[in-house]
Parts: C-alpha cells; structure tokens; sequence
C-alpha cells in the first residue's frame, strides 16, 4: 500500500502519478480526467504511467486503499479497547484528522467514488469503518458517557467533520497538524459528552 509522504522523502514516479491524479479526480472527476491528463500533470509519459498503473481504475483503487487502509485499522482497534468510549472516539479522532492533514494526496473523490457501480465491490471495505465507528459511540452511549443521541447521527456528524478537514486539507498541510485535529477532534467529543467538563481529562489521558 502507497502511504502518505513525509516532508523529508522525495515522491517516487508512482507517488507523483497518485498525487496528481487525486488532485485532477477532485477538480475534474474521475470519468473528466484522462490518463493522458494524468501522465502529463506527472510530467511522464502514459506508458510509463501504465508501467505502475495498468488502468485509470487501478489509481483510483490506490487511493481507496490509502483512504480506508490504515483509518480502518485504528478505528477497529479503538472499538475493541477496552478503554472508556470517550477516550477511544477522542484517540480514533485525533489519528484520522492527522492523518487527513499530512496526506499528500487530495482524497476528496476516494469516498463518494464507492457509490459509483464501478467501484461498488469497494463499499463494504468503508462500511466496516463506519461499524467500526459505530461501535465506539454505541458503547459511549450505553455507559452513560454519550448524550442519548441516535448513532446513525452522530456517525454521519463524524463524516462531515472528517470530509470537511479533507476539503480544506487538498493534499497540503496546515501549519500546525496536531492543533488542528485536537480542536476539531475536542469540538466533536465536547457535543457528545454528557459531562463535557470531562473533555480535559479525557485529552490529557490520550497523551499518556
């Protein structure tokens, strides 16, 4: 799996064809861009584009998995802790928010692409993220921690606070990444807490 760049390691051709493919799927749409359009953005040209990626698909199917990869996994784990939810849905925040920020790559088109028929086979992969997210508020909800919200709710909340820092994110990232997603991570588990003077014990658990 291709993973997001750091700020010391040079993009390799197939990183430089995600990045600019992701960036003209956001801007165009998949179906409004080429591979020829993608080759020359990536400054190569398409036989080397098709040496890494056989298919304009393939690129889109490379960027799902860096889109569901590794957010699934921490959101799994956070739901089988054993930890209180608060703690485990302020962790699972925090992670994916960062993660959001220092993504080279726009991810804007990865999640609504799965409704596409094309690219159906790929939904169930982003359903267990959100069972996985689902798990963690129903188990906040039961032990008291968790205002008695409907869960579809508060998971849909979720999603609009994580495509919203994609957006303002676009494959570049914020001056200070850590800031960033404690206060949008903070402002989420603030609406949700039943006792929201928690919210500082409950960050300062999560840097133990």
């Amino acid at each position: 799996m291709t993973s997001p760049l750091t700020d010391t390691e040079a993009p390799t051709t197939r990183e430089r064809i995600l990045r600019e493919a992701a960036r003209l799927f956001a801007d165009r749409g998949f179906y409004g861009t080429s591979t020829r359009e993608i080759a020359a953005a990536a400054e190569i040209r398409q036989p080397s584009l098709f040496h890494h990626f056989p298919t304009k698909d393939a690129i889109m199917l490379a960027l799902i998995d860096i889109n569901l990869d590794e957010p699934t996994a921490v959101a799994e784990r956070e739901a089988e802790s054993d930890d209180p939810a608060a703690l485990r849905l302020y962790r699972y925040l925090v992670w994916d928010l960062s993660f959001i920020c220092r993504c080279e790559y726009d991810l804007t088109s990865a999640e609504p692409i799965m409704s596409d028929p094309a690219f159906a086979d790929q939904y169930p992969r982003y359903e267990r993220l959100v069972e996985a997210r689902r798990r963690i508020i129903k188990d906040g909800i039961e032990s008291g921690e968790f205002t008695d919200l409907d869960i579809d709710l508060v998971q849909k909340i979720i999603v609009w606070i994580l495509r919203g820092d994609i957006a303002d994110c676009r494959g570049t990232q914020p001056a200070d990444v850590a800031d960033t997603a404690d206060k949008l991570a903070s402002f989420a588990l603030r609406a949700l807490l039943e006792d929201p003077s928690r919210l500082a014990a409950i960050r300062a658990a999560a840097q133990v």
